[in-house]
């Protein structure tokens, strides 16, 4: 069976739809927080030089040329006053810092006025702007935390909002993944026709379809099968009767030939018409008393012609040896799976090496059917696949194992396959009922 591709977290809807609803609402929040920022340093701006101005025309206000009347300079203020008659500038006061023209530092404005007696007073004000500087920089910082805050928040926000909508696409994954084509049953559409109820739609509509096209597939291998049972059985039974103790050897061995290749339709024909059974679900089981020592002896004389050919003798064991082996079972089934068992055996075993055929009683009953191989199967389990087969062997059709399977579970049995010391191992295992 193939396996399924797993999916990555960041390749899911719900992870896009996050990706989407955050980008849009991380662009809209960026905008409104630079703007926020924007207007903010504005204000500050506009504040800062108002509280600049004002002070400045206060200094101005409070100088006085006849007589001369100068303010002094109050705690944080720096200002020099410049008085000009046209004839020559006189500095009144001056406590400017040297570094005045740092912008980082300092902020500063000029004013003037023109006394009635002549001549401009002038005013440089100047004002510390680490504050005003300090106040942007924890805007900035502000601006910083709160972006990648909101990114997460919208992201966040996104993947919670996203999940929920998409419950309803979840809801009919799981639906839809529940569905057995061997009994299809639909889906149930949601209440509200949104975009959900037409998938669902459209599902159900391609259900019915598949259900159309299985039971054509299944009422046409059936009735092909039934068709050419019969056939090959005569065909079969006249190789099997006919005389050839008068043919030369080339004839012997091409009807031997011919039987082989019969036989072999034979199981593709009834691989078929099993399969035709399983998958409709019309399989039906006939339990009774059965005893595996017998049928196991039975089974094996059945196949002494190709041991004898492929150089593969049984050896078969009970254990123990007075052992009761009687299981209760649909008989036509369970030979159908130790037949397949023993066939794969004989066909695939290593040349000149024993079939070994264990028949066991303990706390269940059951058998263990071993060959030595030429060639180790790393996961033999998988071969109960349907239509599946090793690397090593292409003559089969992959399904014997798959059918032996479903049988053996339909008579509360389970088959296991494994390999061990060289030796492939078939386990047929029966639950006590």
């Amino acid at each position: 069976m193939k396996k399924q591709p797993t999916s990555s977290f960041y390749q899911s809807l719900r992870f896009r739809f996050g990706l989407l609803f955050n980008s849009l609402l991380f662009l809209c929040v960026s905008i409104i927080v630079y703007s926020l920022y924007k207007n903010a340093k504005t204000e500050l701006d506009k504040s800062f030089s108002l509280q600049l101005s004002s002070a400045a025309n206060t200094v101005l206000q409070k100088t006085d040329i006849n007589p001369i009347s100068v303010p002094l300079p109050k705690n944080g203020e720096f200002f020099r006053i410049i008085y000009d008659d046209k004839v020559k500038k006189t500095q009144l006061i001056n406590n400017l810092p040297k570094d005045v023209a740092d912008k980082e530092k300092w902020k500063m404005v000029s004013l003037k006025k023109y006394p009635e007696n002549g001549g401009t007073v002038s005013v440089y004000f100047a004002l510390s702007a680490e504050n005003y500087h300090s106040g942007i920089q924890k805007l900035r910082r502000l601006l910083y935390i709160y972006l990648p805050i909101a990114f997460l928040v919208s992201f966040s926000g996104g993947y919670l909002l996203s999940g929920f909508f998409l419950r309803p696409l979840r809801r009919i994954v799981n639906n839809a993944n529940k569905v057995d084509l061997e009994h299809i049953t639909l889906l149930s559409k949601p209440q509200t026709k949104d975009e959900f109820y037409h998938l669902t739609d459209a599902l159900n509509r391609m259900l019915i379809r598949i259900d159309e096209q299985v039971k054509q597939q299944t009422a046409f291998f059936t009735m092909a099968s039934h068709e050419l049972r019969t056939p090959i059985s005569n065909m079969l039974t006249e190789l099997q009767i006919f005389n050839r103790k008068l043919l030369d050897p080339v004839t012997e061995k091409l009807l031997d030939n011919q039987e082989q290749e019969v036989r072999r339709m034979k199981v593709l024909v009834d691989n078929f018409l099993w399969m035709s059974q399983i998958e409709s679900g019309n399989l039906r089981t006939s339990k009774s008393e059965i005893d595996l020592a017998e049928m196991i002896l039975e089974l094996s004389q059945s196949f002494k012609k190709q041991t004898v050919i492929n150089h593969r003798p049984f050896r078969i064991d009970l254990s123990p040896l007075n052992g009761d082996f009687k299981i209760l079972a649909d008989r036509n089934q369970v030979e159908v799976v130790i037949n397949n068992l023993i066939t794969n055996a004989v066909k695939y075993g290593k040349s000149e090496t024993t079939i070994e055929i264990k028949i066991y009683q303990n706390d269940k009953k059951g058998i263990i059917i071993s060959n030595f191989t030429d060639q180790m199967i790393k996961n033999p389990d998988h071969l109960k696949g349907q239509f599946l087969r090793d690397t090593f062997h292409k003559e089969g059709f992959g399904l014997g194992l798959w059918i032996s399977d479903v049988l053996s579970r339909k008579n509360n049995a389970n088959l296991s396959l494994y390999s061990s010391n060289e030796k492939f191992n078939a386990r047929l295992e029966f639950d006590e009922i």
